[in-house]
């Protein structure tokens, strides 16, 4: 079931080749891999290439074994915490980044995408809550405006550990 989940939420995920219309095998052993389209070759989460495909397997099956033990009513918290889907897409640097500080148009439209998918499936699972730790922020979309519940950044100084919490020793 995890699999034919992810493949349909792969689907739905920006991708690159070999990831693009592949399905997706998951084994409790744990294993995954793809099965490639064109030649049917089974590939190794190693040979699918780019950060972006890896980000797209991850998400497509956390969302999957969440709506799995949704179904089998698992006594799972329904809890996802997510940091920077946005890595594959920025340049280095730490602080928070704006959509069109992104070079190129593609790498836009993908973390729409995502942005789009992650909002999708977490009303589509009842219970499931999704904490996005994120270097972008979306101004052009009101639905992720409206859902940060904090910003820390440079110029502000508002840290998510504040400076002056005590230190172990």
């Amino acid at each position: 079931m995890v699999s034919s989940y992810a493949t349909e939420m792969l689907g739905e995920l920006p991708t690159e080749v070999p990831a693009t219309n592949s399905r997706v095998v998951f084994s409790s052993t744990p294993s995954v891999s793809l099965i490639e389209p064109t030649r049917r070759a089974a590939l190794a989460l190693a040979e699918i290439g780019s950060d972006q495909n890896y980000l797209a397997i991850h998400l497509a099956l956390s969302f999957s074994l969440h709506k799995l033990f949704e179904g089998i009513e698992a006594p799972v918290p329904g809890l996802l915490v997510i940091d920077q889907i946005s890595r594959p897409y920025y340049p280095k640097g730490g602080d928070e980044k704006r959509l069109q500080e992104m070079e190129k148009d593609d790498d836009q439209v993908a973390m729409q995408k995502i942005v789009r998918f992650l909002f999708e499936e977490t009303a589509r699972q009842a219970g499931l809550q999704v904490i996005l730790i994120e270097h972008a922020y979306i101004e052009e979309d009101p639905e992720y405006v409206a859902a940060v519940k904090g910003r820390w950044t440079k110029a502000s100084g508002v840290k998510l550990i504040p400076s002056d919490w005590p230190i172990r020793v």
